[in-house]
């Protein structure tokens, strides 16, 4: 935004009053003679308008054909102005840079929101793919200590004959399994904090690695309801609206329709007209002495114009490559929510569909461990039923991710607000 106001800056001080001076002279020659001119140039927007005014001096001998240059002793004062008919006229240079320079300013902010946008949503995603890692290193701990429990009470059982060593020796073979398990958890959380640190920052900006007794006690399930077909499209032109991209197209396309105006009237012929006032002072030419008013009409003419033409065919053909662009945005902006909540829809289904899972793994680990302790199952069913509730409950924290991804990638698509949960 900063560089887009810069810009505008740069475009209103083409208008900047303009101030020219000039000396020469000959002092060597049949007619010697010193000029000095002075004059500051006025451009306005008011249709093209300039204003001028200045001092000038000529002194010494001039020939007869350079009989203007001549002044009375104290110089001539002179103003006047120049006006634009045909070319310049609705539309210059000048007034083409300043228009695109002020599109550009909402054009900056639009970048700036859409990238906002982009950074809130991969914040989430970081946020939640921490918050996952915290889990997972929970899954893989809670395994261990099941493991490690375990080992002392088997150790006994060994000492006094009752369990073959071969038993205690696939609980210790587990146990360093599952330390390696949280080894990898552990380090997963730490490149999770380190990945969130860059959308996490303190009040002097700089990058803050989140505690790990902020991390909350569970994943939660984002529950919402399938959109009917009404709210499907509600959703659709809700995002249309809300989204920067098609505003970001619509200022562009104004812009190269200012730079289309421009063309069009440079390929218009020059027809100006401008008039002056002069008032010499001092004493000097009786001849020089009255006011004199001088009136200009100038016409230029360019039968063929390419450059102007041309210029005019290549902003036509941009805007209409940015129309083409409008009408795929709107179809890409409906495909992305109606993928979006598909994906919504999906992780969530999954993600119940895992819970379940989990539960009866549970129960038959649970199972398990019974019939071990009856005596009727071995210590490596009870390890390979754990393992299987481990990895239950590992599919569903994923499948709880996907529901919170999708979530944020929802929120970013349809450019609706973080607090917004329906």
């Amino acid at each position: 935004e900063q560089a887009a106001e810069a810009e505008l800056m740069a475009a209103r001080g083409a208008f900047d009053p303009l101030l020219r001076g000039r000396a020469d002279g000959t002092p060597l020659g049949y007619y010697r003679s010193g000029r000095a001119d002075l004059v500051i140039d006025v451009p306005t927007p008011l249709w093209g308008t300039s204003f001028f005014s200045g001092w000038r001096i000529g002194a010494g001998s001039f020939a007869d054909y350079d009989g203007k240059l001549a002044t009375n002793a104290y110089g001539e004062l002179r103003a006047g102005v120049a006006v634009p008919l045909w070319r310049n006229g609705p539309i210059d240079r000048r007034r083409a840079a300043v228009r695109r320079a002020e599109l550009g300013r909402p054009l900056a902010a639009l970048g700036v929101v859409q990238q906002r946008l982009e950074s809130v949503r991969l914040g989430s995603q970081r946020y939640w793919e921490w918050v996952a890692a915290g889990q997972r290193l929970r899954i893989a701990n809670e395994l261990l200590q099941l493991a490690a429990a375990r080992d002392g009470a088997l150790a006994e059982r060994v000492r006094r004959g009752d369990l073959p060593a071969l038993e205690r020796t696939e609980n210790q073979r587990a146990l360093v399994q599952r330390q390696a398990l949280g080894v990898a958890a552990e380090r997963a959380l730490q490149q999770a904090q380190i990945e969130l640190s860059l959308y996490l920052r303190d009040a002097r900006g700089e990058p803050v690695l989140a505690p790990i007794s902020r991390l909350p006690r569970e994943l939660p399930l984002p529950r919402r309801e399938p959109p009917t077909p009404e709210q499907l499209e509600g959703l659709v032109q809700a995002a249309l609206g809300q989204r920067p991209e098609g505003e970001r197209l619509r200022l562009q396309r104004e812009q190269l329709a200012v730079e289309r105006d421009l063309a069009r009237n440079q390929r218009a012929p020059s027809l100006d007209v401008a008039a002056a006032v002069s008032q010499d002072l001092g004493p000097g030419s009786a001849s020089r002495g009255p006011t004199q008013l001088d009136l200009s009409l100038s016409i230029e003419l360019s039968p063929l114009n390419r450059a102007a033409r041309g210029r005019q065919a290549a902003a036509e053909a941009a805007m209409a490559r940015l129309t083409a662009q409008e009408r795929l945005l709107r179809d890409r902006i409906r495909a992305e929510v109606q993928d979006v909540v598909s994906a919504l829809q999906a992780s969530q289904r999954r993600a119940e569909l895992a819970a379940e899972e989990r539960l009866l793994a549970q129960q038959v680990e649970a199972g398990e461990r019974t019939r071990y302790e009856l005596g009727d199952s071995t210590l490596l069913f009870v390890n390979l039923r754990e393992q299987a509730t481990a990895e239950a409950a590992l599919r569903e924290l994923d499948a709880l991710l996907d529901c919170q991804r999708a979530l944020a990638a929802y929120r970013a698509i349809v450019a609706a607000p973080r607090s917004e949960e329906h």
